[in-house]
């Protein structure tokens, strides 16, 4: 009886739209294949529509959809047909997977603080708690056996970095690394609260070598996205005998810059020897705009019903004239936004900044500089950007993605300080042009750098073409190659944000105005 029911629903389903002879070959392998899959699906082909139909067809009695997070989760349940289909977030596996070994455990956010606190002993700074309390978490998701060496060098590709008052202190990132080790570590322990965080929900059962095969079929969406500590549980949920699909766009990888691997798919292929699908056809972009994206990524194809579209050119002024709520103003660097976004607010338009943590970054960078005044922030402002592009050269490893990093942000607290008679009011505009007050931007001009705008959409998408134009002189030939992958991906999310029109800003007065990626 529930055999025919989930017939009929598949036969319903698959009787309602035309699929791609590309999206049959993945229905195929659900229904028939062996082995694993590696689907390599690029921006806006139908890669969470296919995926839900596909699992239909799986025979497995237990099947793992792993999401991204808890709102995914709840949209794919209400899509998955499949009685024997389960959509979850990994973090609530996990969570499973702790309380079995822990018994009944209490989810407590401040236990990273105590942990940190602890390690670090009484009458530390508030702000080196805060520095080992970040660490450690981009260990637990990252790298959930790493050593100090290692956490160092999280640290520096998430500029996770001492201020200059701490340093003074002697709370250099030697010891904040060290102390973030020994939070790892007491992460791990059952406590007598019995107490974890939110990344102890996937660190635990990682890191303590718990994971059971549970699963017959385990469905990793969005593997690109998912962080190293993540992919290891569900692959280490899936039974023996079980069967693993790894869905994902390579070309969508655009944070190597924070340590993430570009080549995670082709790994994964390799590490499972997974059989490869693609789904190629787009069904969000029109066809100008994918004859841009092409010349990035020669497999993206616009679907045949795909309207023609438009792609221009505008001059900075005529975009800020024409743009209207709804709107996309996307950028490689942040800084060009801000002067931006604060020229359409005097307009009367309204606009915001992607990124309330960005706006705290630099507010906790203006405290740390101590300053007295605007004049006098900038000052220290340059002394700071000096000394931090030299302490980043001293690591071969990470000097292009700190110089990076640190210019963009002393670009974008020059660009907030203009105009400003004091540093309340400066906090103030900080504080309100980074506000989330907008639901994901709705009725207002959203700018936002090309790495925030991922896994968006919308209907018209400005993009300041001068800032792609980046600079990056890599002497050793690998970090080179993989740094012009990172940029042509970085450009081919920007331009396939677009479902109608793209629009390319090309001011030659920016040209040059914001500082290179080495000096």
């Amino acid at each position: 009886m529930v055999k025919n029911k989930k017939l009929t629903k598949i036969n319903q389903s698959h009787a309602d739209r035309a699929w791609s002879s590309q999206q049959q070959k993945i229905f195929g392998w659900f229904r028939d294949g062996s082995g694993n899959l590696v689907v390599r699906a690029r921006a806006g082909t139908g890669k969470t529509t296919t995926i839900l139909e596909g699992i239909n067809y799986a025979p497995e009695q237990q099947i793992l959809l792993a999401a991204f997070n808890k709102k995914i989760a709840v949209e794919l349940t209400e899509k998955l047909r499949n009685d024997n289909a389960e959509a979850k977030t990994l973090h609530s596996v996990g969570y499973g997977l702790v309380m079995k070994q822990w018994g009944r455990v209490n989810l407590d956010s401040a236990r990273s603080d105590r942990l940190a606190n602890d390690v670090l002993g009484y009458g530390a700074p508030g702000a080196a708690i805060g520095l080992v309390k970040r660490l450690a978490s981009l260990g637990k998701s990252m790298a959930p056996f790493a050593t100090k060496d290692q956490l160092m060098e999280l640290a520096e590709l998430h500029d996770v970095e001492p201020m200059p008052d701490l340093l003074e202190h002697g709370y250099d990132l030697d010891r904040i690394a060290f102390h973030a080790v020994e939070a790892m570590e007491a992460a791990a322990e059952k406590d007598k609260e019995r107490s974890i965080d939110f990344d102890d929900m996937v660190y635990l059962p990682v890191r303590n070598k718990w994971l059971r095969g549970r699963f017959d079929m385990v469905v990793i969406d969005e593997c690109q996205d998912m962080n190293a500590t993540q992919i290891a549980l569900a692959m280490g949920v899936c039974a023996r005998d079980g069967r693993i699909a790894v869905v994902g766009d390579d070309c969508q990888a655009i944070y190597g810059f924070r340590g993430a691997d570009s080549t995670s798919l082709d790994r994964l292929k390799k590490e499972l020897k997974a059989t490869e699908l693609g789904l190629t056809i787009t069904y969000r972009c029109p066809k100008q705009v994918v004859a841009i994206a092409k010349t990035l990524v020669p497999d993206y194809t616009a679907a045949p019903t795909a309207p023609e579209g438009i792609v221009r050119t505008v001059s900075e002024d005529q975009m800020l004239m024409e743009a209207q709520p709804g709107d996309f103003i996307l950028s490689r660097k942040n800084a060009p936004l801000a002067g931006i976004c604060i020229a359409l607010l005097k307009m009367g338009k309204r606009a915001r900044m992607e990124g309330k943590d960005i706006g705290k970054g630099i507010q906790a960078l203006v405290k740390s500089l101590r300053s007295r005044s605007i004049p006098h922030l900038l000052e220290r402002l340059k002394t700071w950007r000096e000394k931090e592009v030299d302490r980043a050269k001293a690591n071969p490893k990470t000097v292009e993605a700190r110089i990076t990093a640190i210019n963009d942000k002393a670009d974008l607290l020059i660009v907030l300080c203009e105009g400003m008679t004091g540093l309340q009011e400066l906090d103030r505009r900080i504080t309100d042009l980074f506000s989330d007050f907008a639901e994901a931007g709705s009725g207002k001009i959203v700018c936002s750098s090309i790495h925030r705008s991922k896994g968006l959409e919308t209907d018209r998408v400005y993009i300041l073409q001068n800032t792609l134009m980046l600079r990056f002189p890599v002497k050793d030939a690998r970090a080179a190659a993989a740094r012009k992958i990172e940029e042509r991906n970085i450009k081919y999310v920007g331009v396939t944000r677009a479902k109608k029109e793209l629009v390319w800003v090309d001011d030659d007065s920016r040209q040059g105005s914001y500082h290179d990626e080495e000096e």
